[in-house]
């Protein structure tokens, strides 16, 4: 019986442990390119206003969202409310970004407006430039 305890113990502990998923290097680029690094920061600047805004609704969040990322990003505003207007998520970058925020610990129905917002697609764009200058 000592055993079972034991293993409830060690699963009580795993399921403590922050299991944010983490950022990926883009594939595209080389890992140790400048332009990884403008992609971090933009992406997290997005976890930032979301963790800001969720707080501010008395929203709980599952994990941290900004775990792993620059400290220097919470300092960037970033429109996250959705616009009127905008393309559906598609295969590719876009639908990697939202699932990411899914698995991060952004609320689905918050991802899903983060995903019609200006900063979501100014990600997307600034990272097709990005990846097109390489």
């Amino acid at each position: 019986m000592p055993s079972f305890k034991y293993a409830v113990l060690a699963l009580g502990l795993l399921a403590a442990c922050d299991q944010t998923a983490s950022i990926a290097p883009q594939a595209d680029l080389p890992p140790d390119d400048p332009r990884q690094a403008e992609l971090l920061a933009a992406e997290c600047t997005i976890y930032f206003a979301a963790v800001t805004k969720l707080q501010a609704e008395g929203r709980p969040l599952r994990a941290n969202p900004t775990r792993g990322c620059p400290p220097q990003a919470a300092a960037v505003p970033a429109d996250i409310n959705a616009m009127a207007s905008v393309p559906p998520v598609t295969i590719g970058y876009p639908l990697a970004l939202y699932e990411r925020m899914i698995a991060r610990g952004i609320p689905a129905d918050a991802a899903d407006d983060i995903s019609k917002s200006k900063a979501f697609w100014d990600l997307v764009a600034k990272r097709d430039s990005l990846i097109a200058g390489f």
